[in-house]
């Protein structure tokens, strides 16, 4: 797939198709990694996204004072 260069201020962009936004799954927050002259963007991933909610429904999802294994 070709792309061109476009002129953003003092700045470049380049436009991505938006099929490749959806199937690489792509957010406003992107990494870029400079390995020699090649650019590779992937989606940010924040570890732990989504932890506090998971443990907010499992707490919810057990009787107070619940004795028993996790499951991890």
């Amino acid at each position: 797939m070709k792309t061109k260069l476009v002129k953003i201020g003092n700045s470049y962009g380049i436009r991505l198709p938006k099929v490749v936004i959806d199937t690489c799954d792509l957010k406003s927050d992107l990494d870029l990694v400079v390995k020699g002259k090649s650019i590779l963007i992937t989606a940010t991933r924040q570890p732990r996204m989504g932890w506090t909610e998971a443990i907010q429904d499992e707490v919810s999802s057990r009787p107070l004072g619940h004795v028993g294994e996790w499951q991890w």
